[in-house]
Formats: structure tokens, C-alpha cells, sequence
């Protein structure tokens, strides 16, 4: 029986290029998901509505959006870690939210979750960079969580059955922890995982957690998990629904395949002893995720057969190669929900991953009948003893010490603990190897050295208790001060204050001149002022090229034309061609009734196109309307519809 093996090491994959934060910081009207229509749920129980929010009203401040990635993909060598005992192996992404890339099960040969054969960003995430394939954890805040192309703490921890692997890091806008265990027992073929999420503070917040597993799309691929109904997103206003499962009146939507537009499916199931959910094939092949009760959700999300899904599983992956369906579990019933944290409180379960088999023929049996052969097979392979006796181990091995640290993520935890002077949770292991800048400055309660305000490279801090230590910063502060009025003007505008966000930028203007403060100047201002405002931010050292995308944006809606062509006449080739611009561009030359320069425009692949975003698509519409009776049909490249279009249908 082989020991498990915790190693670090590299492996090559074909990876687009990837930058850094953004400089451009996105206030709420501004960021990658957009805000939700108020709209009804229909037949929701009132747990399933508890702690409801809207997507896209919350700011994602202090984070930055990471929106400099392409479509050019180079053969690299990817950070990993690896946890393998011989039956089992995973690859573990330290450099990417601790993404599991992949998990193999080697005595079966087979690879249980999704591995994608390339490294390509979408615009899919609360921070935009996305991508797709292995398992993911989803927290702290909605959406694809804000470390999925981030670095985030690792380690290894020795414990009587052998070594874990931790992955964790500090949640910047809830301030809590999340910390996640990875357990691959000696001699053993399933994957256990252990979730916990710690509060270091004295005071009661709201967080949201869900863990998606990406399993490979096979023939006959059918889902399985204990459900009294079912909730599904209904388009178009996308508002959540209960439905019977299967639906007499539609298909049997756990078939992935038979789901034309993008679908999410909530399991419901009101009284169960086991919550899991499976994928098998028509050979009776697959995998499952099981859990203790803490996890109570269960979903399934599938991009559908439409020419819209099925160019964002090719846009995600090489063409052909991207389709996957995602099993996921969640502390909430569904995605539009956040559960309580307690002051000072932690929340703890534990899941398992692993192969499953059973008779081919129990797969196409009708639902109920099929479902529970197959949850006595989950049951066969973890007993409720056994994942018992599993969970109580992890939950004391959450607080043993690191013995080696892996990966080092951001000092925003260890900040965060200087100012409330509260202790690190046990089990954590906080050590900065960074250089000192600013914000260690503003934590220690001194100002900014004229050394840290001039290598600042826009990390930002916006909560209630920076926004004291900005306070205190700045009382300290002597002689001309640009940063502390920068980040008051930041702070008013995202709280929606725009008359104290224009003093603020004002005074941070008149102590040095800098382009984000003319940026700022620009958000609060109209007409001529804030077109000056824009174009002086631009041309003053410093200015990042997504502003270019966001003045261009501001000049076409603001109806000043003239100046949207001249602005973009005088930029360089690449920033011309940058997807926002170019598609400004082709809007203008349908308006000019220059189709060819239009088509043109519109004929190559988007690279940060949004989900539920068809402004290309309807670009295309709009040229082949000004054709007349030589309009054509919309190609594959631009058609990312997650509902199937008037054109697919006729």
C-alpha cells in the first residue's frame, strides 16, 4: 500500500497569456456581473428564499477585475501540487484559487472530473477571469469566487493518517477565512475534503459557499440526486422556479444532453440521510460527491446543445474538447442565497469525491427507481459510519499547525488581524514574505512613506475598519497629500455620494495631479467637463489601456461621436483593437453604412465577451438588417446566446 505523496512541482499546458489586477478599479455599476432585475420567485419555500440578495447590486470592492488575458495560447510550465497514493491522483492549482485541475482514478484508468487540455480565461466570474474544468471552491461572496485566478495560501499537515493539504486564504469583503483540507488516505480511491469558514471577528456577517466539480460530457450522461422537485432558473428574466422532477409536462431534464438553452437544476429534497449528487454514463460509469449535512444544495449547471453553449464550451477549451457538466453543492438551497456567520463563529463539513459504478441498466430506469439504486451505491462505497468517523477526523485535524508552507497568498488576512487585534485561527499560517508597502504602513497606523505611495500599484481598502485606519493615516499626515483624498473619493463614489467623491477627488487633484483622480473627476462630472476629465486622465503617465475602453463607452452613450472617432483615431493599433473598441468601431461603421469595414470588425473571435452579453451578436443583426435581402444568418464566432436565438430556431 503506497503512502500519500504531497509534492509541488510543474506541469506543461498550453495557457493564454494572463496579467496581473487591473489598475482600472470597477465601482458597482461597472463590474463583470451585471445587476439583476427585481423579479419574483415562484413557489420557493421560505428557506429557499432566506438570505436571498440580487446579483450585481454588492460592490466588489476592494478587489480588482482581471481582464488582461488572450486567446494566444503558449505551451507553459503551471505551478502544481500533487497529492497521489498510487490509486488516486490529484493536481492541486496554488496559483489559481487552489483549483483541483485534475482528478484521476488510476486503478480505473479514468479521469473522474473534467481535465481541460488548455488554460483559457473567459469572462465568467465575479472578477471576470474564469475558467473552466477540475473543482473549484466557490466562496466567499456570489459567483465564481474572487481567488479563481488568484494565489492562495497552501500547506502541508501531518496528522496520525497521514498528510493533508490545505488550501486557504482571507476573504476581503466578508473579512472571514476559508479554509479547505484535502485528505487522500493511504491505499484509498476517494478523495475527502474538508470545508470550514472561520469568522475572527466579534460581529455577525452573511457568506455563501459552493464547491463545482466539472465532470467530462459523456453519451447518455444522466445526473442523479435525492429531489422531491427541483428549482430551475427560467429565462428570460431568469427568476427561479419549482418544478416537479422529472417534469410530466416537459422531458426528463436529468438527462443534461436533452437541454437545449444553458440550464441550472436545484435538487430539492426535504428530508434525506444522504445528500449526493452522481454523473453516470450509459455504461454505468462515472463519479459522485457526497457530503455531511451542512452542504444542503445540490445543482447541476449544463450550457445546453444550442450553437450558443456549445461555442462556449469550445471558447473555454479547444473546440471540441470543452463539454463538461458541473455538480455542485452548496450551504444554501440555491445560488441566490446567503447563510449566516456567526460573530466569531466557524462552519465546518466534509465532502468525498470517487469513482462510481453501477449495473448499466439502472441508469435508464425510470428516475425515483434509478436514483435510489444509485444512492445505495453511493452508499456502498461511503457508509454514513464511515464518512462520520472521516468528518470527526478532519474537524480536528482543521486546527492542527501547518508543517510546511506551499504556497504564500495575499497579506490581507494578516493585515486584517494587525488591525482588530484579534488572534490568528488555529490551523493557519499567516507569514508575509512580501515587501512592505502602504497598507503595512496605514495597518502600524502611520502614514504612507513617499517610497510606498510611489511603487503603489493600486491595491485598494474599502471596509469599515480601513476606512478608520485611512482616517487615522491621514490625521497623521503632513504636507501635501494626493493618496488619503484619492481613496475617500474612491470610497463616496462606490457608496454611490458623488458630491463627496467630487470634493475628495478635488483635493487629491490640487496636491498632485494623477490619472486616477482625473478618472474619479470624470465619474462625477458631465457633459464637456467630464470629457476633458477623461482625456486629461488618459494622457497623464501612468493611465492603464482598459480606461481607453471606458472612455470610449462614455463618449458613445453620451451621444459625442465626433470625439469617440477622434479619441480613437489617435490611439495605437493595439488599443484600436481591443474588444470594447472594436466593437465601438463596427457600431459606428453599421451607423455610417460602411458594412464591409463592419464586418471586418466583427469577423474574429471575442476574447472577454460575457455570459448573458450578445452586443456582438446583435451588431451582426443589425449590419445584416442594413443588407437587406442579402442578410445572412449569425456565424458560430459570435453567437454565445445561452438561449437558443430566433435565428436557431427558424
Amino acid at each position: 500500500m503506497s503512502p500519500t505523496v504531497i509534492a509541488s512541482g510543474t506541469r506543461p499546458l498550453p495557457m493564454a497569456r494572463f496579467g496581473g489586477p487591473s489598475r482600472l478599479h470597477r465601482f458597482r455599476w461597472q463590474q463583470p456581473i451585471p445587476r439583476a432585475k427585481s423579479v419574483p420567485d415562484v413557489g420557493l419555500s421560505a428557506l429557499e428564499t432566506e438570505g436571498a440578495f440580487a446579483w450585481g447590486a454588492d460592490s466588489i470592492l476592494p478587489y480588482r477585475v482581471y481582464a488582461d488575458y488572450d486567446r494566444d495560447r503558449v505551451d507553459r510550465d503551471l505551478e502544481i501540487i500533487v497529492l497521489d497514493n498510487g490509486r488516486v491522483r490529484a493536481e492541486i492549482a496554488p496559483g489559481f484559487g487552489g483549483r483541483v485541475l485534475s482528478l484521476t482514478d488510476i486503478s480505473r484508468q479514468r479521469d473522474l472530473v473534467y481535465r481541460n487540455p488548455v488554460f483559457q480565461p473567459a469572462n465568467l466570474a465575479s472578477l471576470d477571469a474564469w475558467f473552466s474544468g477540475g473543482i473549484e471552491w466557490n466562496g466567499l461572496i456570489p459567483g465564481h469566487s474572487p481567488f479563481t485566478t488568484a494565489r492562495v495560501f497552501a500547506g502541508r499537515i501531518d496528522t496520525p493518517r497521514g498528510p493533508l493539504l490545505r488550501l486557504y486564504e482571507f476573504d476581503r469583503i466578508v473579512e472571514a477565512f476559508w479554509q479547505i483540507d484535502l485528505f487522500l488516505p493511504a491505499g484509498d480511491d476517494r478523495l475527502f475534503v474538508h470545508g470550514r469558514i472561520v469568522n475572527p471577528d466579534l460581529a455577525d456577517k452573511h457568506a455563501y459557499w459552493w464547491t463545482n466539480a466539472a465532470i467530462p460530457m459523456r453519451p447518455g450522461l444522466r445526473v442523479f440526486s435525492p429531489a422531491d422537485y427541483t428549482i430551475e432558473h427560467v429565462l428570460p428574466d431568469n427568476h427561479l422556479e419549482r418544478f416537479a422532477f422529472p417534469d410530466p409536462d416537459r422531458f426528463d431534464g436529468s438527462y443534461p444532453g436533452a437541454w437545449e438553452a444553458s440550464t441550472s437544476v436545484f435538487f430539492r429534497a426535504l428530508d434525506t440521510e444522504r445528500r449526493y449528487i452522481a454523473a453516470l454514463d450509459d455504461a454505468g460509469t462515472g463519479m459522485f460527491q457526497t457530503s455531511t449535512a451542512t452542504l444542503i444544495g445540490r445543482k447541476f449547471f449544463y450550457f445546453g446543445t444550442g450553437a450558443g453553449g456549445r461555442r462556449w464550451t469550445d471558447h473555454l477549451s479547444r473546440p471540441g474538447e470543452g463539454d463538461y457538466v458541473e455538480l455542485q453543492a452548496g450551504i444554501c438551497p440555491t445560488q441566490n442565497q446567503r447563510f449566516p456567520l456567526p460573530a466569531g463563529g466557524e462552519i465546518d463539513w466534509t465532502e468525498a469525491f470517487c469513482a462510481l459504478d453501477v449495473d448499466p441498466a439502472t441508469v435508464g430506469l425510470p428516475y425515483r427507481e434509478a436514483e435510489a439504486d444509485v444512492g445505495r451505491a453511493v452508499d456502498a462505497r461511503i457508509g454514513r459510519d464511515e464518512l462520520a468517523d472521516i468528518d470527526a477526523f478532519l474537524v480536528e485535524a482543521a486546527r492542527r499547525p501547518v508543517a510546511e508552507v506551499l504556497s504564500h497568498g495575499s497579506p490581507w488576512g494578516a493585515r486584517h488581524l494587525t488591525l482588530t487585534g484579534r488572534p490568528t485561527p488555529v490551523g493557519l499560517a499567516l507569514a508575509k514574505l512580501h515587501a512592505p508597502d502602504l497598507w503595512d504602513d496605514i495597518a502600524a497606523g502611520r502614514p504612507p512613506s513617499a517610497e510606498h505611495l510611489r511603487d503603489w500599484d493600486g491595491d485598494i481598502a474599502v471596509s469599515l475598519l480601513w476606512r478608520t485606519a485611512l482616517t487615522r493615516s491621514a490625521a497623521a499626515t503632513r504636507g501635501p497629500d494626493w493618496f488619503h483624498p484619492l481613496m475617500a473619493a474612491i470610497i463616496a463614489l462606490d457608496d454611490g455620494d458623488r458630491e463627496t467623491a467630487r470634493a475628495a477627488a478635488e483635493r487629491s487633484l490640487a496636491a498632485t495631479p494623477t490619472w486616477m483622480a482625473l478618472r474619479l473627476k470624470a465619474l462625477v462630472s458631465e457633459g464637456d467637463d467630464a470629457e476633458a476629465a477623461y482625456l486629461a486622465a488618459f494622457a497623464t503617465d501612468g493611465a492603464p489601456s482598459d480606461l481607453a475602453d471606458e472612455i470610449v463607452h462614455w463618449l458613445d452613450v453620451n451621444g459625442r461621436t465626433t470625439a469617440r472617432d477622434q479619441f480613437v483615431a489617435i490611439l495605437p493599433a493595439a488599443l484600436r483593437d481591443r474588444e470594447a473598441i472594436r466593437l465601438a468601431r463596427a457600431a459606428a461603421a453599421i451607423a455610417a453604412g460602411r458594412l464591409d469595414e463592419a464586418e471586418a470588425l466583427l469577423s474574429w473571435s471575442l476574447t472577454s465577451v460575457r455570459e448573458g452579453n450578445n452586443a456582438a451578436a446583435d451588431l451582426w443583426r443589425r449590419m445584416e438588417t442594413a443588407r437587406g435581402d442579402k442578410a445572412r444568418p449569425l456565424p458560430s464566432h459570435l453567437n454565445y446566446a445561452m438561449k437558443p436565438t430566433d435565428d436557431e430556431e427558424s
